[in-house]
């Protein structure tokens, strides 16, 4: 199992900040670029069903906040952006962004990093069902213009669930590119969808 190291700082902003939702939401990735058969999830305002049910309780609480979208974990954003895909096997891809002005760009990367490395272990309750969460790095290639990877195993009743994270900086913009199967997922895949991820970011 990879050691954490010593995190990693955020590279001076471009000055490029997005200020468009939509504009920077058309530079997410899509059902198109993913490999394999993976459709869009509907986001809450455009379905018609239920809600999406409220991340399960936490201890300690915090670490409720662990792959939620940027944008929640550090306010402040110029804009944000996110879309999810399911695909075959229980398998999941969420992406989401946020764009930071140079003043906010390098505490946002710190708060989201420092997040995921002070929750390496903890539980979860949802609707009394116990849940271990154990957070471990994840060696990845570099990637954007600075990078960090990290695994996040859920376990309850004999079940694992496994989401291989990246997150990654590309000018003034956060990303966070996290692939979920029931299974351990294979580094390469989440290597190439963050580097295609960061090619389309770039333009």
């Amino acid at each position: 199992m990879p050691r954490w190291m010593e995190p990693v700082a955020a590279a001076p902003g471009t000055g490029n900040v997005v200020r468009d939702p939509a504009r920077l939401s058309a530079g997410l990735l899509a059902a198109t670029d993913l490999p394999g058969d993976f459709a869009v999830v509907p986001s809450r305002e455009e379905s018609d069903g239920p809600a999406v049910p409220a991340a399960a309780l936490t201890n300690p609480p915090d670490c409720a906040r662990v792959l939620s979208p940027i944008a929640d974990q550090w306010p402040g954003s110029a804009a944000a952006a996110s879309v999810q895909f399911a695909g075959p096997s229980f398998a999941t891809i969420d992406i989401d962004a946020a764009s930071y002005a140079d003043t906010a760009l390098a505490p946002a990367f710190d708060a989201v990093q420092s997040q995921f490395r002070r929750c390496t272990s903890y539980s979860g309750d949802d609707a009394g069902i116990r849940i271990e969460y154990r957070t471990t790095l994840l060696e990845q290639p570099p990637a954007g213009d600075v990078s960090t990877a990290f695994t996040v195993t859920a376990s309850s009743e004999g079940l694992t669930l496994t989401s291989a994270t990246s997150f990654v900086q590309v000018g003034n913009t956060l990303v966070q590119v996290v692939v979920t199967a029931p299974e351990v997922v294979d580094p390469g895949v989440l290597s190439d969808l963050t580097a295609a991820q960061v090619r389309k970011l770039r333009g």
